[in-house]
């Protein structure tokens, strides 16, 4: 496998996965985060989020920012929850019910979802 480095510039040209309209706060560095995250690979990702304030900021009613698949989990648990969508993913693979696309998982928390609370 050859690994070449990510340029901003390039990864800004990107498909857009996390998009405007978020409640996120002026000057907060997550959604700036989430989107190069997002943009950092080609292939198709799903998340998991944690509550928190990125959560509850990027996805209000009937609105979302996330142009992904996107689940969200209590505070403890977004790592538990994206291993069993990716568990449930492979398992349609190897049963043959859905095509292999490469799907590459991910979950976002905060310092609450990752260091206190779902520690």
């Amino acid at each position: 496998m050859t690994t070449k480095p990510l340029r901003l510039r390039e990864l800004a040209k990107g498909e857009d996965r996390f998009t405007h309209g978020h409640r996120m706060c002026a000057g907060c560095g997550a959604p700036i985060v989430v989107k190069q995250v997002l943009m950092a690979t080609d292939y198709p990702i799903i998340a998991s989020n944690a509550t928190g304030c990125l959560e509850v900021s990027s996805c209000i009613s009937t609105f979302t920012a996330w142009k992904i698949p996107w689940m969200h989990s209590a505070f403890e648990n977004a790592a538990a929850t994206i291993s069993g969508i990716e568990a449930m993913y492979r398992s349609l693979v190897k049963q043959g019910k859905i095509e292999d696309k490469q799907v590459k998982f991910i979950a976002f928390g905060g310092d609450g979802g990752t260091y206190d609370i779902g520690f």
